[in-house]
């Protein structure tokens, strides 16, 4: 193994870094600890404390430090340990004129340090110092200089055709350092390989992240790898000429910032490439993402995958799985295991158009990966297929990078539009870093000073000319509506683009219709449901939903037209617009869908059975699932001011299960209309905006109604007093307060059967009405109470006995008080 210690001291010799800038030569003492043995395990100590009156560092200001001397005899692998209880420690290797060699903070344990090298026969010096200062008070530490054993790669023999080389270890505190990056744990290891081949070797581990690197006796280092082989394994294959070979098989992370032991796994074969060439292969043939995207705007990610070789999957039973990685991204899909009809040689599968080719087909499996990154600047995914045998073990892995520009905002050439009746030129433009610079000049005098709000108005504008109005039918919540030449269009006015006014016009327009359908007379006579009516319901509110967006389409046609003819976008237009097709997405298109899928039950003979009339209602119901609908609609038609909407709650009640469908519909409006205010913010983010409080306003929902006020549970109270009077107060549920009105006595003398009351009980401020009580005939005490709108309540438990205790309060059954009336309104 001679040629291995003269291939480390080459690579060595190419790491070694001309010496420091010598440092004045101190003053103080320094302690000579001898000679470092030649003998593996050699050890030098000693100990001490910084006291806060020591000599200064040649390094750190406000530092004690203590120096020590030492020689190396026979040059080798060297640890020098400093640890410290109370203070956080600081390692210096000087040469023996000061020169300084290395330092190291945090290398060793905890806030230890640790300087690990190769060194050559020589005098070395070590300064000991600490991190934080004379401020951090005295401490003391201990300094070790060892011989570090154990270093040496192990042979692992000669690599011959099936039979693997394999080794495995733990990397951990004391593991010897890397050759090439020392603060890294590393174990070397070396074979022999007799004639030219190619190579596939593999370094796993299930809690490290293992880093390989591959180095020739004759050409030095010629492969290194992190995160080859699946998920944080490392993997380097090749064909490699007969040589000897060094395998160095270290970890991403420092000894002090992996797991305490990570175990780890080696693996050197000789691939059959006859074989491989006839077996499959399974590999990303191309991936699409978007050139430009937006930080924090979700993008779509296109993909196919394929089997590229010989051989049928199913052979050994294995499966693929997809996945896409980018910065704080990951994402993945499968297993799709091979069989008869998935991953034969030859097949391709494609996740969108995007990737598709001429042979590739789509499965449902195959779907593309949504992505974000948050952080604007040049960036990356990278998309990848790792097989899989029938035992779970990787067999296969291929991936293919996509670079990508992340942009802080939206950008867009200059465009003019119009605010309060003057010009501006508005331009959003990006350097090399992905940060969007927004421009607003005004068309009239382009030096003018203008004020935040007006310039945000105008960006708004700018925004919505360009990321609505352009490619307005090509909207995907859209495209699926179509314009009937029959249909007369029915004009609708949409006051905002906010969720308060989309919910408010969809609950006006599902009162009226609910009203024309006769319906809630039927099931008021008892009635039972025909669900025909029903669905005539359904397809009533899509014909009105086309006619309406028959209305919307002519109009967004005729403005684009006269922008194209030179007209500017208006800020008006603008917000008018993004109100238009914010009702089209969210209220006319789940209307249109869902009279679509009625049709098609009708046209079929299978009616609701049909699977692809099941289809269209699965993919309805995935746009009403934010909640429950009918609470969504009671809140709805209450901010609407719909009359009895309890009525019309319990008719929607009594709907739903007869046609499902009719649920989904009004419960994807809802969905969506409610989703609406956090897009609209989006949007504004998108345009760096989002602050302008001017804009932020033109878009706000209405505030919602304050919550109902609710009833108060309670328990009247009474006791009987020495003078025959009863005392009433009442007792809050749950907290157990009591509250005593100021006139709150019974009159030992009150006539039999004469209610009498008490003042007013206040409960949070507020009178929330009067205990009431009266004397029977057989000597009981009947109480109750009167709320503060009239309304009388008796418990069930309400008599006190005619022989009660005095002195001892006895309480009523529980009863609930209505709010009072101006709480209500």
């Amino acid at each position: 193994m001679a040629w291995v210690v003269a291939l480390l001291a080459g690579l060595l010799a190419l790491e070694a870094a001309p010496a420091a800038w010598a440092q004045e030569e101190p003053s103080c003492e320094t302690s000579d600890l001898g000679a470092l043995g030649e003998e593996a395990g050699s050890e030098l100590q000693a100990s001490g404390s910084w006291t806060g009156e020591d000599c200064d560092s040649r390094f750190r200001s406000g530092s004690d430090a203590h120096t020590y001397s030492f020689e190396v005899v026979e040059g080798g692998r060297t640890r020098i340990d400093l640890k410290s209880e109370g203070a956080d420690s600081f390692l210096y290797l000087l040469d023996e004129d000061s020169g300084r060699i290395a330092d190291n903070d945090d290398g060793g344990a905890g806030l230890d340090a640790r300087v690990e090298r190769d060194l050559a026969p020589g005098t070395y010096l070590v300064e000991a110092t600490t991190v934080g200062g004379r401020g951090r008070g005295a401490a003391d530490f201990t300094l070790s200089i060892s011989r570090v054993t154990g270093c040496d790669p192990v042979h692992l023999g000669a690599l011959e055709p099936g039979i693997d080389l394999t080794a495995s270890g733990s990397w951990s505190l004391d593991t010897c350092g890397s050759i090439f990056v020392v603060e890294h744990p590393a174990h070397g290891y070396s074979f022999n390989l007799l004639q030219d081949a190619r190579v596939r070797i593999d370094l796993t581990s299930e809690n490290g992240d293992p880093v390989l690197s591959l180095v020739s006796a004759t050409r030095g280092l010629i492969s290194a790898n992190d995160d080859g082989g699946e998920h944080l394994n490392s993997r380097i294959e090749q064909y490699l000429q007969a040589d000897t070979y060094l395998i160095e098989a270290t970890t991403y992370l420092e000894r002090d910032l992996q797991p305490l032991v990570a175990d780890f796994d080696l693996v050197v074969h000789l691939v059959d490439e006859e074989a491989q060439q006839n077996s499959f292969r399974i590999k990303v043939e191309a991936a699409h993402t978007p050139a430009q995207v937006i930080a924090g705007e979700p993008f779509t990610v296109h993909y196919r995958a394929g089997n590229l070789g010989s051989g049928d999957l199913v052979d050994v039973a294995g499966s693929v799985e997809v996945y896409v990685v980018g910065p704080r991204v990951y994402e993945y899909a499968g297993p799709i295991a091979g069989s008869a009809d998935r991953w034969q040689a030859g097949v391709s599968y494609h996740s969108g158009e995007e990737t598709a080719s001429g042979t590739s087909v789509a499965i449902d499996e195959v779907t593309p990966f949504t992505v974000t990154l948050n952080r604007p600047g040049p960036s990356w995914v990278f998309i990848a297929v790792i097989t899989s045998n029938e035992a779970g073990d990787e067999v296969g892995f291929h991936g293919i990078w996509k670079n990508l520009m992340v942009l802080s905002s939206l950008t867009f050439d200059t465009v003019r539009v119009k605010v309060d009746e003057a010009d501006y030129r508005v331009s959003a433009e990006a350097d090399d870093d992905g940060v969007v610079t927004t421009s607003v000049k005004a068309v009239a005098n382009p030096a003018e000073d203008l004020d935040e709000g007006l310039q945000g108005k105008a960006v708004y504008t700018a925004g919505v000319l360009t990321r609505v109005l352009d490619g307005i039918f090509q909207r995907p919540a859209v495209a699926g509506v179509s314009v009937d030449e029959d249909v007369e269009p029915e004009a609708v006015t949409i006051t905002s683009p906010s969720s308060s006014a989309l919910r408010k016009l969809f609950a006006e327009q599902y009162a009226s219709a609910i009203a024309a359908s006769g319906l809630p007379g039927g099931v008021a006579a008892g009635e039972a449901i025909n669900p025909m009516d029903v669905e005539d319901l359904v397809l009533g509110a899509a014909d009105t939903a086309s006619a309406q967006y028959a209305s919307l389409a002519a109009s967004w046609t005729a403005l684009q037209e006269r922008i194209e003819g030179g007209e500017r976008l208006s800020l008006a237009e603008a917000l008018v617009l993004q109100s238009q097709i914010a009702y089209a997405e969210k209220v006319v298109a789940p209307a249109v869908t869902a009279g679509q899928i009625v049709q098609a039950s009708r046209d079929t003979d299978l009616g609701w059975e049909d699977p692809d009339v099941q289809a269209m209602a699965g993919d309805l119901a995935g746009q009403a699932s934010c909640g429950d609908g009918a609470t969504a609609l009671g809140d709805a038609l209450r901010a609407a001011g719909v009359a009895d909407v309890a009525g019309m709650l319990a008719l929607d009640a009594e709907l739903r299960p007869v046609l499902p469908v009719y649920g989904l519909a009004n419960d994807s409006v809802l969905c969506g209309a409610t989703a609406v205010d956090g897009e609209n913010s989006r949007f504004l983010q998108l345009l760096a905006i989002d602050d302008n409080e001017e804009i932020t306003g033109l878009l706000a929902s209405d505030p919602p109604p304050p919550p109902a006020p609710s009833p108060h549970p309670l328990r009247i109270i009474a006791r009987v007093g020495e003078d025959g009077r009863v005392e009433h107060g009442v007792e809050l549920s749950g907290s157990g307060e009591q509250v005593l009105p100021t006139v709150r006595y019974l009159p030992a003398g009150s006539p039999v059967g004469e209610w009498r009351a008490s003042s007013d009980v206040e409960v949070e401020g507020g009178a929330i009405g009067k205990i009431r009580s009266r004397r029977l005939a057989d000597g009981r005490v009947e109480l109750g109470f009167q709320s503060a709108g009239g309304d009388v309540v008796m418990a069930d438990i309400r008599y006190v006995p005619a022989d009660a205790p005095t002195g001892v309060w006895l309480r009523s059954g529980e009863i609930e008080v209505p709010p009072p009336l101006a709480m209500l309104e």
